[in-house]
């Protein structure tokens, strides 16, 4: 017992570990988090382009973006009042006739009217803006 490692990690457990610190791995995790701060970059440029789609809240320094939705009247006339249930509309269009799933935010607390816009590929990312820019011109 007095040379047994002082955590419990298996041989797999390890080599995998090793794996992942080796050179080529870093690498790739660090070409990973260059693109997705490209990708959010983008996100954040875009989504604000797109008529009834409102502030952006949060530090926008993570891997989704949160955006509020605007009332279909405020979105005519360029105000800012945000719309829990357009939004909630927006999100159940979204995922079951578009195929492209955000995730509905306005239940919590700070976030009425909010959608949560995860960072993905440039494609997904260009799927996302599309989609949205579609159905709040309905």
């Amino acid at each position: 017992m007095n040379i047994k490692a002082p955590y419990s990690v298996s041989t797999p457990t390890a080599h995998l570990a090793f794996s992942a610190l080796s050179p080529s791995s870093l690498s790739t995790f660090n070409q990973n988090i260059t693109q997705l701060n490209t990708n959010r970059a983008y996100l954040l440029s875009h989504l604000p382009t797109i008529p009834g789609v409102g502030k952006i809240l949060g530090g926008n320094h993570a891997n989704f973006v949160v955006v509020q939705i605007l009332s279909k009247e405020a979105q005519k006339n360029g105000g800012g009042e945000v719309d829990n249930e357009r939004a909630e509309e927006v999100y159940l269009r979204l995922a079951r006739k578009e195929g492209v799933v955000v995730r509905f935010r306005g239940k919590e607390l700070g976030c009425e009217g909010c959608l949560r816009v995860t960072v993905g590929t440039r494609v997904e990312c260009e799927r996302v803006l599309e989609r949205l820019r579609e159905v709040l011109s309905e």
